[in-house]
């Protein structure tokens, strides 16, 4: 009886499940301390998919008195916007002409604050996001409208599935001169 049921017992814990659910006691934090630093400047390569066009540049991200605050700046050096994000909203500043306009600011912002703030225990929509694991990939889910990934190999990829946006974040790394 105890061979079988420690046979059943291995079978169990070798067959591959898809998604594995995280209760929400477990609740695993999305961002590690080698992808965001609380203390120091965070720079990442990005890249800002939408249907029609796609804009790549370099996000810096630094937590500053309990907001995050940034500025995304595109391949050509020019500056696309500045953001101040916090669990109660997110302002973006300093925008680009073409995305100066309410609505696209609008959801900009309700993207940047899902991405900086999904950790933060004051963030509604963190707190009540799934959080499971895909294989070996960290997913967050908020109602099928917002989707956060952390792969295996550090990249993160945010999509807001309403507008059909994609954002990629890769860390820069120190000595990464490309």
């Amino acid at each position: 009886m105890i061979f079988v049921s420690l046979v059943l017992g291995l079978l169990a814990a070798c067959s591959s499940h898809k998604k594995m659910t995280i209760s929400k006691a477990d609740v695993i934090p999305f961002w590690t301390t080698e992808l965001m630093d609380s203390v120091k400047k965070n720079d990442f390569r990005m890249t800002l998919s939408t249907p029609k066009a796609t804009i790549t540049g370099i996000c810096i991200v630094k937590h500053v008195d309990g907001t995050w605050r940034g500025t995304i700046i595109n391949e050509f050096g020019l500056k696309v916007l500045d953001f101040v994000s916090h669990p109660k909203e997110c302002k973006l500043l300093n925008v680009i002409p073409f995305l100066d306009k309410w609505y696209i600011k609008k959801v900009m912002a309700s993207d940047i604050r899902f991405m900086m703030d999904v950790d933060n225990p004051d963030y509604r929509f963190g707190v009540e996001a799934n959080r499971y694991w895909d294989n070996d990939t960290l997913v967050v889910n908020y109602k099928k409208e917002k989707e956060l990934r952390r792969f295996p190999d550090g990249e993160v990829q945010y999509k807001n599935q309403k507008r059909e946006l994609v954002y990629l974040l890769r860390k820069i790394a120190t000595n990464d001169t490309n």
